[in-house]
């Protein structure tokens, strides 16, 4: 008795009808004398839309999950510069005594926030591409990242410092240097 029987159909349409009308015929012919023993036709369409759908969730759970460590990691930024704008209140106030401008002070926080979101996106990239290469090595399935995923993730990352460098930088910018001066 056959264990599989691969049948061609002609259309894709009518796969599931030649499938089963193969495991009728079957069933009828070769399994009378054995009834315990039953043929069945499986349909890989319906396996891949399986396989979609869980990849289709797979893949929102893992975009609500990299949501949440963006914001985690974007309220980190944002306090280790207000940590920041607080430990240089009188560079700050020296600044502003001697001219500089409000919108100077300001970029110069959002550069070091910038900064610092970009130099953690290459460095996530780069342990990404690793650990990417050593899974494919173990497990010795491809591995293909494209420079677009790249570049995306480092600009979001950049977007990520501006976004949360923005309320440090505008604090430090308003303050009043004689204040600043003082501050101890």
């Amino acid at each position: 008795e056959p264990r599989n029987v691969v049948i061609r159909a002609n259309t894709t349409d009518n796969m599931n009808a030649a499938g089963k009308a193969a495991a009728n015929y079957l069933n009828d012919y070769l399994g009378g004398a054995n009834k315990d023993i039953r043929y069945k036709a499986s349909n890989t369409l319906d396996r891949a839309q399986e396989i979609q759908e869980l990849s289709k969730t797979t893949n929102q759970q893992l975009l609500w999950i990299a949501s949440i460590s963006l914001l985690v990691g974007g309220i980190g930024v944002m306090n280790i510069m207000l940590v920041s704008v607080t430990e240089r209140t009188r560079e700050i106030g020296l600044k502003k005594a001697i001219g500089a401008r409000n919108d100077t002070i300001m970029i110069q926080f959002l550069t070091e926030s910038v900064v610092i979101t970009s130099l953690g996106g290459i460095i996530g990239v780069a342990a990404g591409i690793v650990l990417a290469e050593i899974i494919s090595v173990l497990t010795g399935t491809p591995v293909a990242i494209s420079a677009a995923a790249i570049l995306i993730a480092v600009v979001f990352s950049m977007v990520i410092g501006v976004v949360f460098g923005l309320i440090p930088s505008m604090k430090a910018a308003k303050m009043d240097p004689i204040e600043a001066l003082r501050y101890e």
